[in-house]
């Protein structure tokens, strides 16, 4: 046989038949896909949302331990004003007579300006409108949060340079007056 005789013949050996194997659509790919997909979400989304709520926590701990010192210096500033003679607040935070114990220190900055100072907070006393300002320092997570109590309304307030980035102080922490 000649060599173009091969090539034009018909072969007659049989492809076996696909029918046994089963295509998967492109649908069905997209299905799968989107479906593993959300149980990463999921997954990385609950483990983020417990390692946030653990930080929550060690904030909320932190915070809670500086509120019984903060509560010392209201009550000194009250027990002031009971006996002053004009029933003011002082005007100076020397007044207050506090001395410093195991859970803080009494310190002072260069100008001369006294304060309260924990490990992860200082308490400035203002003068002007008597009242304690708590601010957060870095050892506390994140540094300049403010905690304002304003004696006169007995109310806090909170100022949060940054409230998107945590660590952060909620206002359900506060003690309510």
């Amino acid at each position: 046989m000649s060599e173009t005789q091969k090539n034009t013949q018909k072969k007659t050996d049989e492809v076996p038949a696909v029918a046994s194997r089963h295509k998967i659509s492109l649908v069905e790919l997209i299905l799968i896909l989107l479906l593993v997909g959300l149980v990463f979400v999921f997954i990385f989304g609950m483990k983020q949302l417990k390692t946030d709520k653990k930080a929550e926590g060690f904030a909320k701990t932190k915070f809670e331990a500086i509120l019984p010192v903060l509560q010392t210096a209201i009550d000194a500033a009250e027990a002031f004003k009971r006996t002053d003679d004009f029933g003011d607040y002082p005007f100076d935070f020397g007044q207050l007579n506090l001395t410093a114990t195991d859970d803080y220190a009494i310190n002072s900055d260069a100008e001369g300006v006294q304060y309260i100072e924990t490990n992860d907070f200082k308490i400035l006393y203002d003068a002007e409108n008597f009242g304690f300002t708590t601010i957060t320092k870095d050892e506390f997570g994140k540094a300049g949060i403010k905690v304002i109590y304003i004696l006169a309304e007995r109310s806090y307030k909170v100022e949060d340079p940054t409230p998107d980035r945590k660590p952060t102080i909620r206002d359900e922490w506060l003690p309510q007056n």
